[in-house]
């Protein structure tokens, strides 16, 4: 499908690059989804709209379908996305100035994730319907995704009408607390929440155009938070780690430059820096509410996909005995762990046995790295990539 070449301009405008010295004026404030006030929804829902309708939804799902195998599977995973989420909000911000693209806390829902508010008629519809699976409530019930020919937007839940049990907020705590550097982090967050949930809705979420689904967008606004948590535990270790490969196996580091945006990575490395004209209403935690209501419900015990270890049986279990714990994970971790040997404290959430009185701040974030010049592999076919 063809773009008209007002569209392939207006979508150059909306990414070009921000002065890599510079600090943001404003922030747009991104909150939990379920945090918004009814007028604040429907104000957000009205951009998104606004922005379905001039075909935005169409480029997005593009851009991320064109440069899907050089985004995933590698240390480009965080930043790329980053970059991704704040140009779709930056676009949102043309229609609405007080746009800011909100999250999903997934592990919230866990246990039963098909009975979250968030995939009801309130926010972004429930499951597919009919022999197409077409989602026929919410946001986006009576739309037409255009990419990559007309349809409606699809979901198909893993487990017919419901969905398996997704990762618990102590699972995904243990993973940020053990890794040290972002080489280690990416794939233990790739292959475990963030696959999870898009394995989880089906449809148009596991395809390589599934920005077409406003899920996505919360739950990468989601990712994109835990990795700055994880930033922001340890941020003398863990603020500027950047280092990796590409997924050529070539090595990548804060100097190297983004795939088609062209960013270097050391720019896209601090919210509210540098373009990054963001912030989140909870980055100190995993997750501020969670539900163990559905306490018969079977809980998900994830196989080992890369670099670090699942959980053991005991530290799952400490956790049946929390009831409707509305503490941050963090605190319950603390709490609820106050009976195990130190050894396995150390083991398995190190960042809290080490530093469980210690809460870092913006002014614990140390200076950026002096990087060479960024790094551009002109010999990339996504490097010089446009639209249709």
């Amino acid at each position: 499908m063809k773009l008209t070449a007002a569209f392939v301009a207006l979508a150059a405008v909306a990414g070009i690059g921000a002065d890599a010295q510079s600090v943001c004026t404003t922030n747009a404030a991104r909150k939990e989804i379920r945090s918004l006030t009814p007028a604040q929804w429907s104000t957000t829902a009205n951009t998104l709209a606004a922005m379905q309708n001039y075909g935005w939804f169409q480029w997005f799902a593009y851009l991320h379908t064109a440069n899907f195998n050089v985004i995933h599977n590698c240390e480009f995973f965080f930043p790329f996305h980053r970059r991704f989420l704040q140009d779709f909000e930056s676009v949102g911000r043309t229609f609405n100035s007080g746009f800011a693209l909100p999250y999903w806390d997934e592990v919230r829902d866990y246990a039963n994730p098909a009975a979250s508010a968030v995939l009801t008629a309130a926010y972004t519809g429930s499951n597919g319907q009919g022999s197409n699976k077409c989602v026929t409530n919410g946001l986006q019930g009576s739309w037409t995704m255009s990419y990559p020919s007309n349809h409606c937007l699809r979901r198909q839940y893993n487990n017919g009408n419901t969905i398996n049990p997704l990762y618990s907020p102590e699972y995904i705590q243990s993973l940020l607390s053990r890794s040290t550097t972002m080489a280690q982090l990416r794939p233990a967050i790739e292959y475990s929440l963030h696959g999870a949930v898009h394995l989880a809705l089906g449809g148009d979420m596991v395809q390589n155009y599934s920005p077409n689904d406003f899920a996505f967008w919360l739950h990468h606004a989601n990712i994109d938070r835990l990795w700055f948590t994880w930033q922001m535990q340890n941020p003398n270790r863990n603020f500027w780690s950047a280092a990796g490969t590409d997924a050529s196996g070539k090595a990548i580091g804060l100097n190297t430059a983004i795939p088609y945006y062209g960013d270097a990575i050391v720019n896209l490395m601090y919210p509210s820096r540098n373009g990054m004209c963001f912030s989140y209403d909870n980055y100190n935690t995993v997750t501020s509410k969670r539900s163990l209501s559905t306490r018969g419900a079977s809980k998900c015990i994830p196989r080992p996909q890369s670099v670090l270890p699942s959980l053991p049986d005991l530290i799952e279990g400490v956790f049946d005995d929390v009831n409707e714990v509305l503490a941050d994970s963090e605190a319950v971790v603390k709490q609820t762990l106050a009976t195990l040997s130190a050894p396995m404290l150390n083991k398995w959430f190190p960042t809290l046995a080490n530093n469980n009185t210690v809460t870092y701040t913006a002014s614990d974030i140390p200076e950026a790295p002096i990087v060479a010049e960024v790094a551009v592999d002109s010999s990339s076919p996504y490097s010089q990539m446009s639209a249709p």
